[in-house]
């Protein structure tokens, strides 16, 4: 039996908008404020993507690096979201270029999850970060987090086993799960650590919209439907499909 794993396309910055750009767009915001970071900050952004927390750190008043290993994805940030106060650049964020204590800030959003090695990726950005400096990261939430993506696992789960083999992989995951995080930043060696939860709220124009994201996506999930046979894949979103209409969780195009 073929193990699952997470598999993504980190190539195609337009893909990285219709699956989880949307996300970052409503995140960036309440996570600043949890973070909170003072305007003139010297701050990095790990796993940058397409520049979307980069952007509204620089809006706030902040000089920004935003570093990714993904030259489509640091194009499509330099296209969207360029300003004066950010520099983009391509680097592995396992073993970053920058002096001991450079940044003010050491931010990551929706990109830790992802990348296997995070407990170096963390120790780097406790490294580059001074005494008295802000890191700070948000996640998904495996763990039942995100219904959006929950339907479209649980459904394919219910009736494929690679599905019911990714479902399983995502929630043994307890570093996404109440307090790993902050489990995990205690062990790297920071100190004050706090876990606040965030809720952000995603609409979709319509199914087929909502449907792209996991047709179209960089993801996973995306990599693990479209491996399915037609039959297969379709009878996913003919029950993906009824339980959108159904108005899960709160109406049909609106998504926590």
């Amino acid at each position: 039996m073929e193990a699952a794993e997470l598999r993504y396309n980190w190539a195609d910055p337009d893909a990285y908008e219709t699956f989880i750009g949307r996300w970052s767009e409503h995140l960036a915001s309440p996570f600043l404020a949890c973070a909170n970071i003072a305007p003139g900050s010297r701050v990095l952004d790990v796993a940058c993507g397409t520049g979307v927390l980069s952007k509204a750190l620089a809006e706030a008043g902040a000089h920004v690096i935003g570093v990714d290993a993904s030259e489509g994805y640091l194009e499509g940030a330099r296209r969207r979201r360029s300003h004066p106060n950010i520099a983009y650049e391509h680097g592995d964020v396992r073993h970053m270029r920058f002096d001991t204590d450079f940044f003010d800030a050491a931010v990551s959003t929706l990109a830790l999850d992802v990348i296997p090695e995070i407990e170096q990726v963390v120790a780097e950005m406790k490294r580059v970060t001074r005494p008295g400096g802000v890191v700070a990261s948000a996640v998904t939430q495996f763990l039942g987090g995100m219904p959006a993506f929950d339907l479209v696992i649980n459904t394919g789960a219910v009736l494929e086993t690679d599905f019911d083999r990714l479902r399983s992989m995502r929630a043994g995951r307890q570093l996404f799960w109440p307090n790993g995080q902050a489990t995990l930043w205690r062990k790297i060696g920071l100190v004050d650590v706090t876990e606040i939860p965030v809720v952000v709220d995603c609409e979709y124009a319509s199914f087929a919209d909502y449907w792209a994201t996991f047709t179209d996506g960089p993801g996973s999930t995306t990599s693990t439907l479209m491996a399915l046979s037609d039959d297969a894949r379709g009878s996913i979103e003919q029950h993906v499909r009824a339980g959108y209409l159904v108005g899960l969780p709160m109406d049909p195009d609106h998504f926590p």
